[in-house]
């Protein structure tokens, strides 16, 4: 299974969506940024200057994925690790290289329609992409 079909089955459970509820920013960010070892390390400097918000949001964010047991966070001096909790992990423990992840990371539309997509704040439009991913995956799969 690719990350899509995973995220599509996730995003597709009521109890899943409000699990990451409002911290979907930085759930994306840790699973598409986490090795295959299911461990991601950073700081707040490093989180800042990528995802653009403040560290009062961002420890609002991971304090709200460690209450729901999305993920837990190790810390260290001066920075954290992340792991992500079942059934979340899968994430990053499936299929590396679906077609919807290196189109994301290798093509500059999709990485701007993404951007802007993170910056609307609106979690309601998750399962949207999901549905849409699996949509999208079925015709490439038709066509081939």
């Amino acid at each position: 299974m690719t990350r899509w079909n995973l995220l599509s089955n996730l995003l597709l459970q009521a109890e899943n969506i409000k699990a990451i509820g409002k911290a979907w920013p930085l759930f994306f960010f840790v699973v598409f940024n986490m090795d295959k070892t299911n461990k991601f390390c950073t700081n707040y400097p490093e989180l800042k200057e990528r995802m653009g918000a403040s560290p009062n949001t961002i420890k609002d964010w991971r304090d709200h994925l460690v209450k729901n047991q999305v993920a837990k966070v190790f810390k260290g001096n001066g920075s954290m690790s992340f792991v992500l909790q079942s059934p979340y992990d899968s994430l990053v423990t499936c299929e590396q290289d679906d077609i919807a992840q290196v189109k994301m990371v290798g093509d500059p539309a999709t990485k701007r329609i993404l951007d802007k997509i993170s910056g609307v704040g609106n979690m309601t439009l998750l399962p949207i992409i999901a549905e849409m991913s699996a949509k999208l995956e079925d015709i490439q799969r038709k066509m081939s």
